[in-house]
């Protein structure tokens, strides 16, 4: 390793800045967003602020200061002035901030808090969502703190319980400060956007009779004052992020008709303004729009669907194998959609588009870079306009994926590899098998923080994207339809038997982990193969039969992934949870799990231990008070850095390197 660099450390999480939301200005030339990072003073907290950058000149300015969380900046119409979010006022309000300079001035006074906002086309109003009760005593400081349940869905990770509070849409007077609820029932609104003269609102809903029991949701219309709803879809299945066109005739979104329930692929769909039949413009592109793609760094906030100024075609991210591209589709039947940015090995994770203008701004990382934002002029190569993390990115030796592809039940599965820091050739090393989550997500081509330490640990590591996941379209996702376990489970193994026959693997010193699926995954592997050395599973799921009454999504699994209901068809489920298999768990297991994780709830990393600890086998439990399903992406840093010591320490245990196989 040269001597100028080092091998990047648990510590340079704190040094770490993450980039976010690029939201270009409506002239095109300046660019606002957010960078996150440690609080210097507080491991156990994030800043967040909102900088601007210039798209031709100057360098990036910070806009925003102090020790709190300021996101989600959002241009006025006219370029004057920023509205964002920010919780100063302990819950997260609505402050604007003028260009021309000075302070930034709270606008909402939402008790419960007030969501990102989205700004009226005249810049007089600003729409927002925010989850509120019917019960004007419910933050009464002397009500009771027992909980009533009534609903099917009544809790969320990452929210809590939700008791009577429904998401509903809100409008605050940009003069006045004035607020006003346009929403109400016991539904939930989402993605409100405005019609071009106003005067109206669409978002998406589900309105039917029991919205907890199903995924379907409709765009509505709605008066910007409030008053009756009009219903512009057809019903026949989740129709989600609504953007009304500039010219005002029509209504992109995402929608599909439950083909494959969660797993169908969403298709843009366009629907008249007023209602009537939607014209899918994308039956053609094998790929949902989204960024499938995840990562421990990169925060992504979706775009949505963006209109071209003429109304004449969309812009939108979609996920193509490891890669999230910017395509754009014409607003016509049949149309071909088309791929806007190049073949890079990067993932963008931010989009927006100037309005007016040809103009678009990025956020991109990749295998060896964090994450930053670019400019796009239509035609030519982005312009990168930030480096937040260049001197850290300068110090540190990192490791290049190797992309290899191999066969598994007549599919094609494509997978990577990483050398350990300080490889020798003719050296083997010991490898560390890591399983993404979802199923149907992907890993992709974006920075990787715990890969790097790994590998700067001393390990190979291998990661794949086996049946189930995300960008490989439909036909690739809908392989785990009633076969967790399956095809999945042959898919990984068939990655980890190529990788084996590498010259520089050690098969007898494998490890692996994974989280959430990936934590599934971990504990049905070392349930059906005695190979690995060590395990890692971190919140995971091991009851397929309890997960189904535990988790906040789980009673939603029996209508595609698993079969029927869990008392309905017991076998099933039994026999595709991994405790059933917990005799044959030889292997060393750590399990990581969060005490707040209500989407693979504890209960499933405790059945697990007990079990596991009454057969007297090699496990430890390690549990993460007030953090939730997100610990390795967004948990207190302090307990992310503690989550990797443990992950690392446990493989150095059980799966050791050699100080003498490395070149320092």
């Amino acid at each position: 390793m040269p001597e100028s660099k080092r091998r990047i450390t648990i510590a340079d999480l704190k040094s770490m800045h993450w980039v976010s939301d690029p939201r270009i200005s409506p002239d095109g030339e300046r660019v606002a967003y957010v960078v996150k990072q440690v609080d210097p003073k507080d491991d156990k907290k994030y800043v967040s602020r909102i900088w601007l950058t210039g798209c031709d000149e100057g360098k990036p300015v910070q806009l925003t200061a102090g020790p709190k969380l300021d996101s989600n900046p959002r241009w006025s119409p006219d370029g004057q002035q920023l509205a964002f979010t920010s919780n100063r006022e302990e819950k997260n309000q609505i402050w604007l901030l003028p260009l021309a300079g000075g302070e930034a001035q709270q606008l909402t006074k939402q008790k419960v808090g007030a969501g990102a906002p989205i700004w009226s086309p005249d810049g007089t109003k600003i729409a927002y969502v925010a989850r509120v009760s019917p019960n004007t005593d419910i933050d009464d400081k002397d009500a009771s703190d027992v909980k009533v349940i009534t609903r099917l869905h009544y809790k969320s990770n990452g929210v809590g319980f939700l008791g009577d509070r429904y998401a509903q849409i809100f409008v605050v007077d940009v003069a006045t400060g004035e607020e006003k609820q346009i929403t109400s029932g016991n539904y939930d609104c989402s993605s409100p956007t405005w019609s071009p003269c106003g005067t109206k609102l669409a978002f998406s809903s589900n309105r039917t009779a029991e919205p907890d029991y199903n995924n379907q949701s409709d765009i509505w219309v709605v008066n910007a004052d409030g008053g009756e709803l009009s219903k512009v879809t057809p019903g026949d299945g989740p129709c989600v992020s609504p953007s009304w066109s500039p010219c005002g005739q029509y209504l992109a979104y995402l929608g599909h008709n439950n083909e494959y329930k969660g797993a169908t692929l969403a298709r843009i769909m366009v629907v008249p303004a007023t209602g009537g039949e939607p014209v899918n413009l994308t039956a053609d592109f094998d790929r949902t729009p989204g960024n499938a793609c995840g990562s421990d760094m990169v925060t992504s906030v979706d775009p949505g669907l963006i209109w071209s100024a003429d109304s004449k075609c969309l812009y939108f991210l979609a996920s193509d194998g490891p890669r999230t591209k910017i395509y754009r589709v014409a607003n016509n039947p049949g149309a071909t959609v088309e791929q806007i940015s190049c073949e890079r090995e990067q993932v963008v994770y931010g989009l927006s588009l100037a309005a007016g203008n040809n103009r678009l701004a990025l956020a991109i990382t990749d295998p060896v870079k964090i994450g930053d934002i670019f400019c796009l002029d239509l035609g030519s190569q982005p312009k990168r306009l930030t480096a937040h993390n260049a001197s850290l990115l300068a110090e540190l030796e990192l490791t290049t994926p190797e992309r290899f592809t191999c066969e598994s039940d007549g599919m094609t599965v494509e997978g990577w590899v990483m050398k350990p820091v300080g490889y020798q050739p003719g050296v083997k090393y010991p490898a560390v098998l890591e399983i993404h989550g979802g199923p149907h997500v992907a890993y992709g081509h974006a920075f990787m923080h715990e890969f790097h330490l790994l590998c700067a640990a001393g390990y190979a590591v291998i990661f794949t994207n086996p049946p189930g996941s995300q960008a490989y379209g439909q036909e690739f996702v809908i392989q785990t339809h009633h076969d967790w376990g399956g095809k999945d489970y042959r898919g990984i193994m068939a990655a980890v038997d190529h990788v084996s026959q590498y010259d520089f693997i050690d098969s007898e010193r494998l490890a692996v982990t994974g989280g959430s699926y990936g934590g599934y995954m971990t504990n049905w592997i070392i349930g059906h193969d005695q190979r690995f050395k060590a395990a890692v599973t971190q919140r995971s799921t091991s009851s397929r039969y309890s997960m189904f009454g535990t988790s906040d999504v789980g009673f939603m699994n029996g209508q595609f992934e698993f079969m029927d209901n869990p008392w309905d068809n017991p076998e099933a489920y039994l026999e595709r949870s991994p405790l059933t298999y917990v005799n044959n768990m030889h292997t060393p297991l750590l399990i990581l799990h969060s005490e707040e994780d209500l989407r693979c709830p504890i209960e499933q990393g405790e059945q697990l231990y007990t079990a596991l600890k009454w057969l007297r086998r090699e496990v430890v439990f390690v549990r993460f008070p007030n953090e939730n399903h997100e610990l390795s992406r967004s948990g207190q840093p302090r307990h992310r850095a503690e989550r990797l010591e443990h992950m690392v320490n446990w493989f150095k245990k059980y799966a050791p390197t050699r100080a003498e196989e490395y070149s320092m």
